[in-house]
């Protein structure tokens, strides 16, 4: 109970601080809404092929816009030694890794939301004719790009190269997801839920549980001075 405790206050503390701030949602609701708008205003004389374009410039506006967030979860941490201060909290770093990542997880849902909202309306593009099956697809996703981002977001921080590098270290890693959850999307406007949806669907699982592993394991090795 007591772990569950300062998870909890860890949490709350990132997201009462962006409270606060305001530095990061709104930069990111901003970006994410530019974004959709200018991928679908790209949509309009395309007709063969439709869907999975949709599917991948959804994906392309949720990370790019994403990254953002992800920059901010541990860059705040950087001004007055916070950082220090944190790794100083009685809990392993492994808790610090899921207190950023449920932080980053609920940030890029709150994105998400705004995305897939923003499509239906510029794109006209049956996205949420099947919410099941996308708010599935949706999560995965959050969860793959989520756990990447956040791994080595703490590896960003003690580097300190700033949010360009942490696209570039991220980008690699996250593009068999963006693939994935693309593929995914175009079945559900497709109305595809066969074998070939699962098994992109079962893709997700997998690299979802391996990052998220990795993350708990991993984290406090590569955040070490």
């Amino acid at each position: 109970m007591l772990m569950v405790t300062q998870f909890y206050w860890m949490v709350r503390k990132d997201l009462v601080s962006e409270y606060r701030a305001r530095q990061v949602w709104p930069a990111m609701l901003m970006l994410g809404t530019l974004v959709s708008f200018l991928f679908s205003a790209q949509l309009d004389g395309v007709v063969e092929g439709r869907s999975r374009i949709v599917g991948m410039l959804v994906w392309l506006a949720i990370y790019f816009a994403g990254i953002l967030a992800m920059h901010r979860t541990f860059a705040m941490e950087q001004e007055d030694d916070c950082w220090d201060a944190l790794r100083l909290y009685p809990v392993t770093a492994s808790w610090i890794y899921l207190a950023k990542f449920t932080v980053n997880f609920l940030t890029l849902a709150t994105l998400q939301v705004v995305v897939l909202g923003l499509f239906v309306v510029f794109s006209n593009v049956p996205l949420l004719d099947h919410p099941l099956r996308m708010l599935t697809v949706a999560l995965l996703g959050n969860v793959g790009l989520t756990s990447v981002g956040t791994l080595l977001g703490g590896v960003w921080t003690e580097n300190r190269q700033g949010s360009t590098m942490l696209a570039f270290l991220t980008l690699p890693l996250a593009a068999p997801v963006l693939l994935a959850a693309s593929e995914a999307t175009r079945l559900v406007i497709d109305q595809e839920g066969g074998p070939l949806w699962w098994r992109w669907l079962s893709f997700l699982v997998v690299f979802s549980i391996v990052f998220v592993t990795a993350g708990i394991v991993l984290f406090e090795l590569l955040i070490e001075d």
